[in-house]
């Protein structure tokens, strides 16, 4: 997962800490990351022979030379139709510039704007990307002559300037960025790529990552997610809109609002910014919304145009319900293929048919289009494994389907409609309609474990007071009641993860472990002896004989142990196999046979 430095620090200050520190204590924490990319700002800077701890990219902006510029006026070339001439200011004086982006050409020959257009301005020696070249080939900005005009200067990609590795046209900044200022102080940033584990699923996010950073560095978690809403405009949803939910086991949870009179356009550029830095393309307003509040916070949303649900009802209530696909059953998903279903497929519909995949994708019966005005906004809980089964069996691998795959509290779906809503009233202007449709049949029940400073002395070897491991455990959002030397542990609701009994002490446990500091855990020798070992006779004389014969030169292969009916039935004749429930591709289900031999010999 690729996240924004500048997107963190809206929930956390990591004023003083520097990038890779916080990589370093990410990564100690059990979040490794991958790779940082400096996109604007320097890279560390590191001496002959010392080691690089992260893989490091990117490209910094020089502050005298690129910078937040406006354009004025927009004029013909006198002797190429594609190209056209820019009259900016760049907070010094203004400049004359040559540029062929399409997201300009519309202008040309405008003259005079009424409000000037704000955009990454580079001036003669700069290092840029080269905008024509594949891949990310570096350049100096030199002067030249384009058919009969000077040319000093360029107006800036985001391929130039190393935001994305394509580009279809120049960056348009949003109205209040200040001329003059050095783009690098106002869009440069740093993202860290990190890999989530299936056992930090939590952390898919960017609070997520903020607040485990909070407990790390002992500093607040900002809290900017509860968003108020001012005003309620129209009809109340939950006159206007139904929910059935016909297996709570599937779909414990369905939430949904609405939201009428949005403006279909592109979202600020700050946004399209930083979903682009993330992975996410932006599309526009209503759909990025739904995308940012789900990089957020953690919580797939998915948009219906709710006047397509409205035409399909006809004069009826919108009537929407969540149930098992019949199997042969059609939809044709938003990626424009048509899906056959079977019955392990969860479908959400409407009384004309089905409307999206489950926690995977929509149908495209129901999408946001350039002409939608008035949405329904839905956010729910899914089986993660029915999730993750679906995923798999139609190739469908979504930013949704990976955090549903990994389990997501149904506690998060209000939390994401009411912040996506937010969302699109903030960037669409839209009225976000009264009342709220929430049917929650199964809720989780909380998880509560019982510590003792012995326990964490036995499993962890460090000495802390019960006061102490509740203290390491608040950081993380744990609820802790301490009664002598005993503290009872409530898991927070964002933490499917944590289990009860046994295997619940050993998860809170972790927590303690990684609270403290696994680098701050002392190293500390067995109190016993290792047991007598006894050896395997038949497993040293495979291991000799392995020596033996790749010392007279022969090479061992070592093949997945899986394989597919169809590939079996080509050498063997068919049995009932017994099949994998769960697995690693579509086409290893079924132990080799004589297919292994069929494999190594070929």
């Amino acid at each position: 997962m690729k996240i924004p430095l500048s997107w963190l620090k809206d929930f956390i200050d990591l004023e003083g800490i520097s990038i890779e520190d916080i990589a370093r204590k990410l990564t100690l924490a059990g979040m490794e990351v991958d790779e940082i990319l400096y996109v604007g700002l320097p890279m560390p800077i590191y001496k002959e022979g010392e080691k690089h701890e992260f893989k490091t990219n990117g490209i910094a902006w020089d502050k005298e030379k690129i910078v937040v510029a406006e354009i004025r006026e927009v004029k013909p070339h006198p002797n190429a139709d594609r190209l056209t001439l820019l009259d900016l200011y760049d907070g010094q004086q203004e400049q004359v510039v040559l540029t062929g982006a399409p997201n300009i050409f519309h202008l040309k020959g405008t003259g005079k704007l009424e409000k000037p257009i704000k955009v990454a301005y580079a001036k003669e020696g700069s290092t840029l990307y080269d905008g024509h070249a594949e891949g990310q080939q570096l350049m100096t900005l030199k002067r030249a002559k384009i058919r009969g005009v000077d040319s000093y200067s360029m107006v800036c990609s985001e391929k130039e300037l190393g935001i994305t590795e394509e580009s279809d046209g120049i960056i348009i900044l949003d109205d209040n960025a200040p001329v003059g200022t050095p783009l690098a102080d106002y869009i440069g940033d740093a993202v860290l790529d990190i890999s989530i584990l299936p056992n930090m699923a939590r952390n898919a996010n960017v609070i997520g990552i903020a607040r485990e950073l909070a407990a790390l560095t002992g500093r607040e978690l900002k809290r900017k997610t509860d968003k108020k809403v001012d005003k309620y405009v129209g009809q109340d949803v939950n006159e206007l809109v139904e929910i059935e939910i016909t297996n709570p086991e599937l779909n414990p949870r369905f939430t949904a609002g609405l939201i009428r009179d949005v403006e279909i356009k592109q979202s600020p550029y700050e946004i399209q910014r930083r979903l682009k830095l993330a992975g996410i393309r932006s599309i526009n307003n209503v759909v990025d919304a739904t995308n940012y509040a789900m990089l957020e916070l953690g919580q797939p949303l998915h948009a219906f145009d709710y006047d397509a649900l409205k035409e399909r009802a006809g004069k009826k209530k919108i009537k929407i319900s969540t149930r098992a696909a019949k199997d042969g059953e059609k939809l044709t998903t938003l990626d424009g293929n048509q899906r056959t279903l079977s019955s392990e497929n969860v479908l959400v519909c409407d009384e004309k048919g089905s409307v999206g995949l489950a926690g995977v994708m929509g149908g495209t019966e129901t999408e946001i289009t350039d002409k939608t005005k008035n949405i329904l906004l839905e956010g729910a809980a899914w089986n993660f494994i029915n999730i993750r089964k679906t995923a798999k069996q139609h190739n469908l691998p979504s930013e949704a389907s990976f955090r549903f795959s990994r389990g997501v509290h149904p506690a998060m779906s209000e939390r994401g409609v009411k912040l996506g809503l937010h969302y699109m009233a903030e960037w669409a202007h839209g009225n976000i309609a009264p009342g709220f449709i929430d049917e929650y049949p199964l809720k989780p029940k909380d998880s509560v474990v019982n510590v003792t400073p012995h326990d964490v002395k036995k499993l962890l070897g460090i000495d802390l007071t019960a006061k102490e491991i509740a203290t390491l455990l608040e950081k993380l959002e744990f609820k802790c009641k301490v009664t002598k030397d005993k503290i009872q542990v409530t898991a927070p609701d964002h933490r499917m993860d944590i289990d009860e009994g046994v295997i619940g002490l050993a998860d809170v446990l972790e927590e303690v472990a990684r609270s403290y500091g696994y680098d701050n855990i002392p190293t500390t020798s067995m109190a016993d002896a290792l047991p007598p070992q006894v050896g395997n006779p038949i497993h040293e004389w495979e291991e000799h004989l392995r020596d033996l014969l790749i010392a007279l030169g022969l090479q061992e292969v070592v093949s997945y142990r899986m394989t597919s009916i169809e590939k079996e039935s080509r050498v063997a004749k068919y049995n009932d196999y017994a099949r994998i429930a769960n697995p690693i591709a579509p086409e290893k289900y079924i132990t080799k046979k004589l297919n292994r031999i069929r494999f190594r010999c070929a």
